[in-house]
């Protein structure tokens, strides 16, 4: 079962915070953190060095360096906002240098990660955490102070982290406009395989379909359907990878589905289709978004 908290932001729990990957998320963090703490001091890892000149020139962070030890020195806390394939080999690194940092991270698959680190020393340091926010848009500079606002964070915790880090990281997580959702990785790996995984595979599924010659006949019901269809392919491939099992067992649920669509398409059962629609208009009316 999921618990949510919600409780009134505290003062800033650490002084100074650094964020490995400043992509969409990893920017969006730095923000949100510099609107509600301008008191913490914010680093930050980027490779790129078209990124570390985006995040001084805007004000992202306050120092900016190539390499993540390098970030993360005389931090209190740390963020892995990287592709969920680099999480862990960066939680373990940065466990063994700084063995009294917070670490958390961005990851949307958790269960994996969980595995692979429990029985280290960084499992006593690291709080897996899932902000439920982004876009189909990649890079610094989209980021976004308020892209947390009201948003899930989920923690999924291993069970094995020290007292100290669960509450620095909820209260650093709180700080970002989120509301704070605990639970199991298996429940969160098999909800998000429903909720975010496979509709992007499905949203690239529809891209997939048509033609280059089709494409000045497409509305505004394509382009809808389509939209998370743009993401990152790199990202995606490693998300699938890493959450693999849980997305086939959504994609057997959906085979079912569709299965029982075809048959009430090929039987011409109008009223079927229609109790059939109106589900899913049922659904989706009742989201929050």
């Amino acid at each position: 079962m999921a618990s949510i908290e919600s409780s009134p932001m505290p003062e800033p729990s650490c002084r100074s915070v650094a964020i490995i990957g400043l992509g969409l998320l990893g920017g969006s963090v730095a923000l949100s953190i510099r609107r509600r703490w301008p008191s913490v001091r914010l680093t930050a890892c980027a490779r790129s060095p078209e990124t570390r000149a985006l995040a001084l020139d805007q004000s992202i962070v306050d120092e900016v360096f190539e390499t993540p030890d390098a970030a993360a020195n005389g931090c209190d806390l740390a963020v892995i906002a990287t592709p969920v394939n680099r999480i862990a080999s960066l939680a373990q690194a940065l466990a063994g240098q700084f063995p009294e940092l917070t670490l958390t991270d961005v990851g949307s698959t958790k269960g994996g990660l969980i595995r692979e680190l429990l029985g280290t020393a960084s499992a006593k340091q690291f709080v897996p955490a899932h902000p439920i926010a982004g876009s189909e848009k990649s890079g610094a500079e989209h980021a976004r102070a308020d892209l947390f606002d009201d948003k899930p964070i989920v923690i999924t915790p291993s069970g094995e982290e020290l007292p100290q880090h669960i509450t620095a990281a909820t209260e650093f997580w709180r700080a970002t406009g989120g509301r704070i959702v605990t639970m199991p990785a298996e429940q969160h790996d098999a909800t998000l395989a429903l909720t975010s995984h496979l509709p992007h595979l499905l949203s690239s599924l529809a891209a997939r379909q048509i033609t280059r010659e089709m494409l000045a006949l497409v509305g505004t019901g394509w382009l809808d359907t389509t939209r998370v269809a743009a993401g990152d392919a790199d990202l995606w491939t490693a998300i699938v990878s890493e959450n693999r099992d849980a997305i086939l067992s959504a994609i057997e649920q959906s085979r079912s589905d569709l299965d029982t669509l075809q048959t009430i398409v090929n039987q011409g059962d109008d009223a079927a289709l229609r109790t059939w629609l109106d589900t899913a208009k049922q659904i989706r009316q009742s989201a929050q978004t």
